[in-house]
């Protein structure tokens, strides 16, 4: 048995499990049909016995609990942004008056502006026709991002990238649209949904049933009641999970779920042991594919993930698990793992392909990983092991979205700045060109 490791942060590209101590916070390739797998049962009998130990069932057992519940936003600009969200290369928020807008990329008119509306815009616009949303999701997809939103009477819409039928479209003869999608549409057989959540093949919404549904290709098992390792498009259909949900993190080999008792569960394929094909399961299992099943963490407010990691804050620390593609790297951690750092607890948590960035119930942001174009927001463009500071943000950060090299924050007066890569207007300050920004840019939201 090997001796328990201490990782200190996402060394040359690795994902870190960053533990922030209480007192203180690109389209992946199309799935490859596996040859017909086992099937793991839901519980997980073969957990590794060498886990670290910060990935006690209990994170801070015996700890005081916090509120790491999100610092709300107190409007105080107009038009005020409430929520974000992002893909690869562009970025929508969620306004107060239940519209949406976004900006960056529209390769697969993810921007939701409707046909011939253009390659990309450095415009925050509307997306047309679209009132009432109560919640905004979006990922990375292929050829380009694909976004959702819930809707005030439980319905959702959906639009941009569907190469995976991620809109969850029907058509007449029964097979799922995999067209993408300039305008928002509803989704096929969902309603009474309490959340979306999108992933680079498979989106799924919770449910006022508590139970879940989830549409796409199932490549990576993410489908539990679908044919395992089928690349054919499903609409959208049930997961029968244990336990009620409450928010959901799909990676590109995976999915977790937080469940109403605060504990996770994750089910997909296991993955690669090396490099950025590792599965996001955060538990030993001993065959190709697992049902749903429990990770070993306790405590969980809140989850994020995306291609190859996902990472969850646990009392207020943050705890990462998976692979970093970035620099190079083949680490893996395939169960939750963190470092102690003295700072104030997190309270939200973003994931992107290549970095990972937290708000603090003291206001600061701060963000690890790769930073070649800036998008880290500490003034330069040095790959950062630990969480740095994100310096020049105009108030306290309390929601962010990261995209494959920008990175944008909402603070807590609704307004919204971003840092980062420019060269599809990700920045929203109206260009696109080249020069990434290593310091955050105030975004214009159309009025």
């Amino acid at each position: 048995m090997s001796a328990p490791r201490t990782v200190f942060g996402w060394l040359a590209g690795a994902i870190p499990a960053l533990v922030l101590a209480a007192g203180a916070c690109s389209s992946d390739d199309d799935p490859v049909a596996p040859p017909p797998p086992e099937v793991e049962a839901g519980a997980d009998a073969d957990a590794a016995p060498d886990a670290p130990p910060d990935a006690a069932v209990d994170a801070d057992a015996g700890a005081a609990l916090v509120d790491a519940s999100p610092e709300p936003i107190v409007c105080a600009v107009s038009p005020c942004a409430v929520e974000i969200a992002a893909g690869a290369d562009s970025v929508c928020v969620r306004v107060q008056d239940g519209t949406v807008q976004c900006w960056g990329a529209n390769t697969s008119g993810e921007l939701g502006r409707g046909p011939g509306a253009g390659a990309s815009s450095g415009t925050p616009a509307r997306v047309a026709g679209l009132t009432g949303v109560t919640q905004l999701a979006g990922g990375a997809s292929d050829p380009g991002d694909t976004f959702c939103a819930r809707k005030d009477d439980g319905s959702v819409v959906c639009w941009g990238s569907n190469a995976h039928g991620n809109l969850g479209r029907v058509l007449d003869d029964d097979t799922v649209d995999l067209e993408p999608s300039p305008t928002a549409a509803p989704v096929a057989g969902v309603a009474g949904a309490t959340g979306v959540f999108v992933g680079s093949a498979v989106s799924c919404a919770t449910l006022s049933s508590q139970g879940v549904a989830c549409w796409g290709t199932n490549g990576a098992s993410q489908l539990p009641d679908r044919p395992s390792g089928a690349l054919d498009a499903f609409p959208a259909s049930p997961v029968a999970l244990d336990a009620g949900v409450v928010q959901l993190g799909i990676a590109d080999r995976g999915t977790v779920a937080l469940t109403t008792d605060a504990t996770l569960l994750s089910w997909g394929v296991r993955g690669a042991l090396l490099g950025p094909s590792t599965g996001v399961l955060g538990r030993e299992v001993s065959l190709d594919v697992a049902l749903p099943g429990p990770i070993d963490l306790a405590r969980v407010s809140a989850i994020a993930a995306s291609i190859g990691r996902a990472c969850a804050v646990a009392n207020g620390r943050v705890f990462c698990w998976g692979a970093g593609p970035s620099a190079g790297s083949d680490s893996v951690y395939p169960t939750p793992t963190g470092v102690g750092v003295d700072l104030a607890y997190a309270q939200s948590l973003s994931v992107g392909p290549r970095t990972v960035c937290a708000t603090l119930s003291d206001g600061v942001a701060r963000c690890w990983g790769d930073n070649s174009k800036g998008q880290l927001g500490n003034g330069n463009t040095d790959l950062q092991p630990i969480p740095v500071t994100v310096q020049g943000l105009a108030g306290r950060a309390v929601r962010m979205a990261t995209m494959e090299a920008t990175t944008c924050a909402i603070l807590v007066t609704g307004a919204v700045q971003c840092w980062g890569q420019n060269d599809q207007g990700q920045l929203g300050i109206g260009t696109a060109d080249g020069l990434a920004s290593l310091t955050p840019r105030a975004v214009t939201l159309a009025p």
